[in-house]
């Protein structure tokens, strides 16, 4: 009677176990018809935002004026699609931004607030099509250059039929005054610091 019932048992934990594997047979299966992912939005820097010179107040413009001087040198990121059957809602865009920044004979303090935009412009002028991230560096005693690779941000883009994933664009640059804009567009670089 014992042995009657154990293997009754073991032959519902069988059961379920079989059970459990034809469903992640279905996924398994090559034969299977599976819409591809799209691609994710495509990402890039923004030329004339991809650097900045940041001076002290007042007028002086030359090395000794120089705050801190910053350039961007890329980004590592990933996408993922909200949906199922490959009917989406949104894609969500991770993105991680590095820069180089040095410090100038300006900046008194060894911390400076850096902030750069992650902008689509199909959303301007919308609080989506535009955001601004603030990055606090500190730099150590012995050290006036770094490179930064910045904490990940997420930014979350709806999908129509007019607007799916793939043909969104996204930009990164430098959160810039129109005159380092301007300085950066007639590329009148001062002698820098770096």
């Amino acid at each position: 009677m014992k042995f009657k019932f154990l293997f009754n048992l073991a032959a519902l934990g069988c059961l379920g176990l079989i059970l459990t594997g034809c469903e992640s047979a279905k996924e398994l299966n090559p034969f299977a018809k599976k819409k591809p992912l799209p691609a994710c939005p495509k990402v890039q820097l923004l030329k004339d935002t991809d650097t900045i010179t940041a001076y002290r107040a007042g007028p002086g413009r030359d090395i000794t004026d120089i705050r801190f001087e910053a350039e961007l040198k890329g980004f590592t990121g990933e996408c993922e699609y909200i949906g199922k059957k490959g009917v989406y809602s949104k894609v969500n865009v991770t993105i991680k931004v590095d820069f180089d920044i040095s410090r100038g004979p300006a900046e008194k303090s060894r911390s400076t607030n850096v902030s750069y935009f992650v902008a689509m412009p199909e959303f301007h002028p919308k609080p989506q099509g535009h955001q601004v991230f603030t990055t606090r560096v500190t730099f150590p005693e012995n050290r006036n250059s770094m490179w930064i690779i910045d904490e990940a941000v997420e930014v979350s883009i709806p999908i129509t039929k007019s607007r799916p994933g793939p043909n969104s664009k996204i930009y990164i640059g430098f959160q810039l005054t129109p005159e380092q804009i301007k300085f950066n567009r007639e590329k009148q670089r001062a002698p820098g610091i770096r």
